[in-house]
């Protein structure tokens, strides 16, 4: 009985060894088929497993001028490529891959002549051979070829520095070949992020740049070219990017981005093309190497436009942050520290009548022009008339000794009394508008550099370095009666259009010089532009009334002709400084015309007549439609309950109807659409800037614009074929 119990666990223990054995076998067994055979189809489904984590990019933040209406914002351009080795991309069997490959060479000898005609319509710098030679070329590389483009990325144009606008990309993916899914059509783009402005190089060394010039990777951060506005509000504008991974097919994000905010600027562009072609003209008829305006309203201190221009290598004047031969700073107007020469004046004689060391009526002998003083010799740029003058018409003459005699008698015992009150005046001030700012400076008594001539020189403008910038903040005190506002450049934060951070008007002095001084500086500096012969009076106009003071500051660099003043003087609205440079002439006779055109322009756009004196009592008011987007301007329409006749419009606002409208002789609004032929120039006479661009940018031209409003010319015709770089400039007016 034992015995056999015996067997029975020696027979047990010899099954166990064998089914371990066994399994043991068919393990190894399957490693080595794993290892062998298996290997590659798991290697590929590893890879597919893997989870890697993206990057979102956020959106950068618009710049908006103080009506809302958009200057800077982010835009998406393309590089088109065709892949003609993709089939590498793809984990099939080789007899998979052949029958594919069959069918991709059969798709592309079958359609290559009508992708080519259809590539030549969106791309007119290109016929239908060009481009079928270009992509047979593509086709016949072979492997490793070392030619500029390899078989995997090749482009789909013969330009490969072309980009592509988003709708050209979806009309070229409409297009035969390059509608069929991309194992066979091996289309793929690479997408680029830039920064647009709407109103072309208006503003835009005060707008600046965003450019990414090296993505960076783990070990070194990205290089980026940022200036103006988009590097001073960078953090705002730029946002947090996102993270997201790819898993079993599907997008999961982790962390969410968040795009930039939007800044709300107090430019204004109507304004800000005023000055500029103001300035633009002037600088051509005077043959000035650069020139510089500000435009600020009294009351809030706000800049409602900056321009900078300086002449390039070829003789025109462009807006630039880039430094170059007549453009040593990024912004003139806020970094170029310059001798102000004579618009330094008032504020000098405002210390002198604020501390009563002298009276508007009371008069200074100025020795016929010439006088000699701390061993220097002071002269008149015109030789008066007479030896004796009044405090106001050494002002309005613009008399060097009689500033001198002035200021040195008053401050010649007490220096720092002087000194201290320009710096409380904001002459040492830097207000941080940008970061290319410049904060200005003069000597003191402290430094030791000082000597007794610096204060006569100062008296005229010498011995101290000024902005633009600095000397309009005075003067804009002068015109709001002695309360000194801050400028203002950005007065607003946006998220999805809701106001985040508002910034309001800041005052820096409520009573920067007494009543009786701002009255008397008043007085004067409308003397300096209406009485006869004085240095302004090429400033006077018919039409605004207009007070200021004119500077020529000599310098070896080449002189600083000024006019800074404001307008109109009853109840002054604006503050404007205009500074160029240029070895001939004075700021009277240049700087003084250009500010005289731009306060008749802003003005005579501010004119606003009573609507009354035009109605139509007998015919209901209806809209003024532009030609253009007809299903968006339908839209509209309807929303206002207004009818229409129309005759076949689209109600697509991604396939928008293109056309006319029309009234009959009733006051009906007819609506007409156009086909659109993107071989010829379009007309956009009537339509909006928006409209314009797109449909030019359709038919492949590139486009300038100027002004606003509605577009009045073109300057090619319509109907012309379009060819190969082909640029129109459309003018734009109200």
């Amino acid at each position: 009985m034992f015995i056999y119990k015996k067997n029975i666990i020696r027979r047990f223990k010899i099954l166990i060894i064998f089914g371990f054995s066994v399994w043991a076998l068919l393990i190894i067994a399957k490693a080595i088929i794993l290892i062998t055979l298996e290997r590659q189809y798991w290697l590929d489904v590893s890879k597919n497993a893997i989870v890697y984590n993206r990057i979102i990019e956020p959106k950068r933040g618009d710049i908006l001028s103080d009506d809302g209406e958009l200057l800077v914002s982010n835009m998406i351009k393309y590089r088109l490529y065709i892949n003609f080795d993709n089939l590498k991309d793809y984990s099939y069997g080789d007899k998979r891959k052949k029958e594919i490959k069959a069918k991709k060479d059969s798709i592309w000898n079958e359609g290559l002549d009508s992708l080519c005609i259809g590539l030549a319509k969106i791309f007119p710098q290109w016929d239908k051979e060009t481009f079928k030679k270009h992509l047979n070329a593509g086709r016949n590389l072979k492997k490793g070829d070392k030619s500029r483009f390899g078989r995997r990325k090749y482009p789909l144009c013969p330009d490969h520095q072309l980009y592509a606008s988003y709708t050209q990309y979806r009309a070229a993916e409409e297009l035969p070949i390059l509608c069929e899914k991309k194992i066979y059509s091996g289309l793929s783009a690479d997408k680029f992020m830039y920064r647009k402005k709407f109103f072309g190089s208006l503003a835009y060394s005060t707008l600046g740049d965003y450019k990414v010039l090296d993505k960076g990777d783990s070990k070194r951060p990205p290089k980026v070219d940022k200036h103006g506005l988009d590097a001073k509000y960078d953090s705002i504008l730029r946002g947090v990017a996102g993270i997201m991974h790819s898993e079993k097919e599907k997008e999961i994000i982790d962390i969410p981005v968040i795009h930039g905010m939007d800044i709300q600027t107090t430019l204004n562009v109507g304004m800000q093309d005023i000055c500029e072609k103001a300035l633009r003209d002037g600088l051509t008829n005077f043959g000035s190497k650069a020139g510089w305006v500000i435009l600020m309203e009294v009351k809030s201190g706000d800049i409602k436009a900056i321009v900078n221009l300086s002449q390039n290598d070829n003789g025109e004047y462009i807006e630039t942050y880039e430094a170059s031969k007549y453009n040593e700073t990024p912004n003139h107007a806020l970094a170029d520290l310059r001798e102000p020469g004579s618009i330094f004046k008032p504020i000098a004689l405002s210390i002198a009548l604020e501390d009563e060391k002298i009276k508007e009526e009371d008069s200074v002998r100025t020795y016929g022009g010439i006088h000699y003083m701390h061993g220097r010799a002071i002269h008149d740029a015109v030789k008066p008339k007479k030896k004796w003058q009044t405090v106001t018409e050494v002002i309005q003459n613009s008399s060097n000794v009689g500033m001198a005699l002035i200021i040195d008698s008053a401050y010649k015992d007490n220096p720092k009394r002087f000194t201290d009150r320009l710096t409380e005046l904001g002459m040492k001030t830097n207000y941080n508008l940008l970061d290319c700012e410049r904060r200005p400076t003069f000597r003191t008594p402290q430094s030791p550099l000082w000597s007794k001539p610096d204060l006569q020189a100062m008296s005229r403008g010498y011995a101290t370095s000024q902005t633009a910038l600095n000397m309009i903040t005075f003067y804009n005190g002068i015109a709001n009666n002695g309360v000194q506002m801050a400028p203002r450049l950005v007065k607003a934060i946006l998220k999805d259009g809701d106001i985040v951070e508002s910034f309001d008007p800041v005052v820096l002095n409520n009573e920067m010089l007494s009543p009786s001084t701002i009255a008397s500086l008043k007085r004067m500096l409308r003397a300096v532009v209406n009485e006869h012969r004085a240095t302004g009076a090429r400033a006077k106009s018919q039409k605004v009334s207009i007070a200021g003071k004119t500077g020529t500051a000599l310098n070896d660099k080449g002189n600083l002709l000024s006019f800074c003043g404001f307008f109109p003087v009853e109840e002054p609205e604006y503050t404007c400084i205009v500074q160029n440079i240029n070895n001939i002439g004075g700021g009277g006779s240049t700087s003084a015309v250009i500010f005289k055109e731009i306060a008749e322009k802003i003005m005579a756009k501010n004119e606003r007549r009573p609507l009354a004196s035009a109605e139509d009592t007998i015919n209901a008011k209806l809209p003024r439609i532009k030609r253009g987007n007809l299903t968006a301007a339908s839209y509209i329409l309807d929303e206002m309950d207004i009818d229409i006749k129309e005759g076949n419009i689209s109600d697509d606002l991604e396939d928008p109807s293109w056309g006319v409208v029309k009234a009959d002789s009733i006051g009906n609004i007819i609506m007409e659409s156009r086909e659109l032929n993107s071989n010829v120039i379009p007309n956009v006479i009537g339509m909006g800037a928006k409209d314009a661009v797109y449909l030019m940018n359709c038919a492949g031209v590139n486009v300038t614009i100027s002004g606003y409003g509605k577009v009045t010319s073109q300057s090619i015709s319509a109907g012309q074929k379009v060819a190969k770089g082909t640029h129109v400039r459309l003018t734009l007016k109200p």
